[in-house]
Formats: C-alpha cells, structure tokens, sequence
C-alpha cells in the first residue's frame, strides 16, 4: 500500500488472507493450551472417578475378548486402539467426571455434541472390562449435505489389581447416573459459547457494516465478506449450543 500510494485491490487481497491465520492461529494456540491443561488436570485428579493401572498380563487377557468382539463389527467395534507395544509402568487409564484418559489418548464421556455415549456396563464373561456405546456424527458434504451416525464401542481392560473393581463400580454408576441426568457434567460449557456465539456475532455484523459503509474495493470488501461469514458462523454457534444445552438437561 505504501509503494502503490494508496490501497489496491491486491493489497486489500492479502491483507484479507493474512487475517485468517492470524485469526486462526492464536484461536488453534489456544485450544492446544487448554488440552495440555485438561490433560494436567486429568492426571492430577481433579474430579476423578476411578484410576488403575493395565499390566502385560491384563492387556494380553483383555486382547482376546477385544479381539472377539471386533470381528463382529459394526456396533461392537472398538475405538480404542490398543497399543502395541505397552509401557514398562503399564498402561494407566484415568476417569474423570466427563471423560476418560488413556495412556496419552483422551475421550470425552457425554450425552450431547459430534461423540457421545448412550449405554454403559461391565464385562465380565473372560478379562473384566467397561464397554461405552458411543455414537459418533459426521457431516459429509457433495451433491447434497448429509449427517451420518456411526454406533460403535469403546472398550477399556480393567486392573486385576486391587482396588481396581471397586474404581470400576464407581464409573458406572457415575456414567449411568449421568444418562439418567440426575448428573449434568460440566454444566457452563454451553453457556460460554452461547455467550461467545451472542457477543461475537453482533460484533461481527457491525465490521460487515463498517464495510459496507465505506463502500470502497480491497480492505472494505474484506471486512465486508468476513465479517458476514464469521458473524453467521457466530450466530449458528450460538443457537446450536443452546438447542445442545437444552439436550443436555433433558430428562431421558
């Protein structure tokens, strides 16, 4: 802009796509750094429901009830992947109140949002284990739109150890007790991105005014074209947590 000696359409071009990763960035920075301290917390403790520790010995027994269920696929396909090569301290499996934490690998546990769990039990016919029934929602796009819902498992060995049954008995019923919603796990997560959704997408709207407003090519263009796109993104995010929240509440 300053060789041109003023601004161009070239300019205003760039300047556009610098905002996306500079928007993008710091957004995706962000959600890392909360994920490292979920993860923190996790093995922590905080609001932890039950924790053991898989041997060779445990996962190896486990390994051929896993096995037998898998080749039934569909729902009894497991989205854990068991390891190959298992830790010299074992491999230690965390629960928490809304999620569970493998080794490095991390679940969430809900009842609403893209995966989701609607059953929970033990297995106890061989290699004691907890086995979730999870539904997972993809978006697939082409000629036309579609939603697809996957069902599945996920399928974690139980400790021989002791302690351990005593630690499983808690996260069923705790997980149980959340399908029933007589728990509502992490009640404000909705509420904050309808707040985001509600501040963000008038805030975005009014850069698309701005915009429009000054009715020139380049910049004003820009802030036009984002500021609907963002400001529209804004408002979905905003009314699809809401409709989620009230899910989330809904007595099954």
């Amino acid at each position: 802009m300053h060789l041109a000696g003023g601004e161009t359409y070239g300019s205003g071009m760039k300047i556009g796509l610098a905002l996306l990763p500079a928007i993008l960035g710091p957004a995706a920075a962000f959600n890392f750094w909360r994920g490292v301290k979920a993860f923190a917390a996790i093995k922590r403790g905080d609001k932890e429901i039950g924790r053991w520790t898989v041997t060779a010995a445990d996962l190896a027994e486990f390994a051929a009830v896993d096995d037998d269920r898998n080749a039934h696929g569909g729902v009894y396909r497991n989205v854990w992947p068991r390891p190959r090569d298992l830790p010299a301290t074992g491999l230690e499996i965390i629960f928490a109140a809304d999620a569970v934490l493998v080794d490095d690998t991390y679940y969430a546990l809900v009842t609403t949002g893209l995966f989701k769990f609607t059953a929970v039990g033990m297995l106890v016919d061989c290699a004691p284990s907890i086995e979730f029934v999870t539904v997972t929602t993809s978006v697939r796009g082409g000629r036309s739109i579609s939603v697809r819902s996957a069902v599945a498992a996920l399928r974690l060995p139980v400790s021989r150890s002791a302690g351990a049954d005593s630690a499983a008995a808690r996260v069923i019923d705790h997980f149980r007790r959340v399908l029933a919603r007589e728990i509502i796990v992490n009640p404000g997560f909705y509420r904050r991105r309808m707040r985001i959704g509600l501040i963000g997408a008038p805030v975005c709207f009014a850069i698309a005014l701005i915009g429009y407003l000054l009715d020139g090519d380049g910049l004003p263009d820009i802030m036009l074209g984002l500021g609907i796109l963002i400001g529209g993104a804004m408002l979905i995010l905003g009314l699809v947590a809401w409709r989620l929240r009230q899910a989330q509440l809904r007595k099954p």
